[in-house]
């Protein structure tokens, strides 16, 4: 396995590159930060070796942000890492001192303030966003494909997370003659009383827009769904794994990987000014046959045959 060529002027000192890396969970660390760190050692980026990785783990307290950031910053690391828009934003506001940030977001870099724009960020961030705002009305076309029943869907989001879904599920409605009611949830708590409103709106389905938050509670959005007889859709295949209908979206665990490419490229020298953004380039279709049969749902084999995975 080659290890990176560092810059004449680290080889003299005889230094590792050292990496700030801010974890929203805790040592045990997700499924998509795991991705990435084995990305890192493809690349020939070993912790212990030619990096030296200094971890900062939130243990999923987002108030503990800003605080584990100033202490990363304060370690003067070469690039600091993170996965996840709240936890790029708390590095990016620590950061003072222009320390390259590697990452990747689901939000919009832009609306967040951390880059000018995707082809050109200007700033000192980079990496890759799951942000598939356009991919919204697809997946109303898919919700109605697998239940043409379907005319009053009850949109759960977090209106803090910046992105613009809600705008392109609303035109993908309109074009299907489906009514869409809005229903945003701010934290955990919200939850009951945001499931009590979908239902109250007269809602047949659910459709979740994708962040941390939403993430957080789709088991039970799924189950609320069973119980109550509404098929759930989302972006991310974790939704369906926690018992939703169905996802269409970008694999975060398997896109998360090219962030490492960032790594290495910041490590030899390139600015993150100068990187552009990269967006998903592959989408896949997930589709939950437990959660279809518990809601006597009969999915169409014209979305069966499409789908790159099925849970049975």
């Amino acid at each position: 396995m080659a290890l990176l060529a560092v810059p004449a002027s680290a080889a003299a000192q005889n230094r590792r590159f050292r990496i700030g890396w801010l974890v929203f969970g805790d040592a045990s660390m997700g499924e998509v930060d795991r991705s990435l760190k084995d990305a890192l050692v493809q690349r020939g980026l070993i912790d212990g070796g030619n990096i030296e990785i200094i971890y900062r783990y939130a243990n999923g307290a987002p108030a503990r942000l800003p605080e584990l950031a100033s202490e990363l910053v304060a370690q003067k690391p070469d690039l600091l890492l993170a996965v996840g828009g709240d936890v790029i934003k708390a590095l990016f506001d620590a950061d003072t001192s222009s320390i390259p940030i590697v990452g990747g977001v689901s939000d919009s870099p832009v609306r967040a303030g951390i880059a000018a724009s995707l082809a050109r960020p200007g700033k000192n961030f980079t990496g890759f966003t799951y942000l598939t705002d356009e991919m919204a009305a697809k997946r109303i076309e898919l919700l109605k494909e697998a239940v043409p029943n379907a005319k009053r869907v009850a949109v759960i989001f977090n209106p803090l997370h910046l992105d613009d879904e809600l705008t392109f599920a609303r035109r993908g409605a309109e074009s299907l003659g489906i009514n869409l009611t809005a229903h945003p949830i701010h934290n955990i708590a919200d939850l009951d009383a945001v499931l009590r409103a979908a239902s109250a709106s007269g809602a047949d389905s659910l459709f979740i827009i994708a962040s941390r938050l939403t993430n957080a509670v789709a088991a039970k959005i799924a189950q609320y769904g069973r119980e109550k007889r509404l098929p759930v859709i989302a972006a991310w295949r974790e939704f369906v794994a926690s018992g939703c209908l169905l996802s269409y979206g970008p694999n975060r665990i398997v896109e998360s990987t090219r962030i490492a490419g960032y790594v290495e490229k910041v490590l030899k020298g390139a600015k993150p000014a100068d990187l552009p953004i990269e967006q998903p380039t592959k989408f896949e279709l997930v589709i939950n046959l437990k959660t279809a049969k518990a809601l006597s749902l009969t999915i169409p084999q014209s979305i069966l045959q499409r789908a790159d995975y099925v849970i049975e």
